[in-house]
């Protein structure tokens, strides 16, 4: 899945998806949770939770990791997915805090030949393999990352952050959001204006990336849909925020339960998260589904077993795991025909969750 040289030449879809479908209600919540307007809810809101993890995962809120080196990560990250969207939005972060467009070209190269001291070419190439994660990385690369000063806490917040990325990835280009506002603020004369008030967006910008501070989870936290995951991120600012994601996904009368526990462990299967699939088929089975039948959707993405909904469901989500973007939003727009809107959100924000979840707990496996 890696990108050609010139991503703003990559194949994107259009019109989107759904069309915007505005909610109040949400929009207000979005604004009074004083997270940065960046993210186009109205796609996103027949399926309330999805829309509001979207708010969520607006803000980084790291206690150790360095904020620029995350920032860098989206780009890096976005361009392998060959996310244009996230990428455009990159771009314009990195160009509006300060960054030369030099540096950013040379970022948009192999990370070999970048500009950049090693410890960052490292933390980059980590969220850059996580990412990828065909192979993911390894206790191998950890050592280095260990070895270049990186603390646990700061690379446990790398690969949430990373997880992040993977998720707002897949969600924007499976939507195919609408690319011509953001890429036309990737311009010199735009950049320009927009630097003239430099001093009021390194303000907010400020407020946002402030350090926060540790959070630990209750006992009830510590329970739930993929804990051991959750857990893994305990005393970071991630976990409760994973905690609530999960909890509210796994709360919502879209998609039957069997479908969401059927959704993990297919992405599971495929990158090789045993742990994951193991949660996901005790999941399975407390649904009634027997594990001879999910073995059998495992092997060939298809069952008797499986209800019209899942039988759409289970191959749609196996192709996201690794995917040129064209394709794959031709494949949504099939998938639109097989299911309601709410469906179709639901499936895409399950999809992306455990691409997510799954690569996350392979990292916390390397990182130990």
């Amino acid at each position: 899945m890696s990108a050609p040289l010139n991503i703003r030449e990559i194949e994107w879809g259009r019109p989107p998806l759904v069309e915007p479908n505005p909610d109040a209600e949400l929009e207000r919540w979005a604004r009074e949770s004083g997270a940065p307007r960046i993210y186009p809810l109205r796609y996103f809101t027949r399926c309330p939770w999805l829309a509001r993890s979207m708010v969520k995962l607006s803000t980084l809120d790291l206690a150790h990791l360095d904020h620029e080196l995350a920032d860098v990560a989206l780009l890096v990250v976005s361009r392998d997915n060959s996310c244009r969207f996230c990428y455009a939005g990159a771009r314009v972060l990195l160009r509006v805090s300060g960054m030369a467009e030099a540096s950013i070209e040379s970022l948009e190269g192999e990370l070999v030949t970048a500009e950049l001291e090693p410890r960052r070419r490292l933390g980059l190439e980590f969220a850059r393999r996580l990412s990828r994660s065909n192979p993911p990385p390894s206790a191998t690369d950890v050592k280095a990352l260990r070895e270049a000063g990186f603390s646990r806490e700061e690379l446990l917040e790398l690969a949430f952050v990373t997880a992040q990325y993977v998720v707002i990835n897949r969600l924007t280009t499976l939507i195919a959001l609408p690319l011509e506002r953001l890429e036309g603020l990737d311009r010199s004369w735009v950049i320009g204006l927009m630097r003239l008030t430099r001093p009021i967006i390194r303000r907010v910008m400020g407020e946002l990336k402030i350090r926060r501070p540790p959070v630990f989870l209750s006992a009830e936290e510590k329970s739930g849909p993929f804990a051991t995951e959750v857990i893994g991120l305990d005393g970071l600012p991630a976990a409760r925020k994973l905690r609530q994601i999960l909890d509210e996904a796994w709360s919502s009368p879209i998609l039957t339960r069997r479908a969401k526990a059927l959704a993990f462990a297919v992405v599971a299967r495929g990158l090789g998260a045993d742990r994951v699939e193991g949660e996901a088929l005790d999941l399975l089975t407390g649904e009634g589904f027997d594990r001879s039948a999910t073995e059998g959707v495992l092997a060939h993405l298809a069952s008797p077993a499986l209800d019209p909904v899942e039988s759409a469901v289970v191959p749609f989500v196996r192709e996201t795991l690794w995917y040129e973007p064209a394709p794959l939003q031709r494949r949504a727009r099939e998938l639109r025909d097989l299911l309601t809107e709410e469906e179709l959100l639901e499936t895409i924000g399950f999809a992306a969750y455990a691409n997510a979840v799954c690569r996350l707990s392979l990292a916390l496996e390397a990182i130990g």
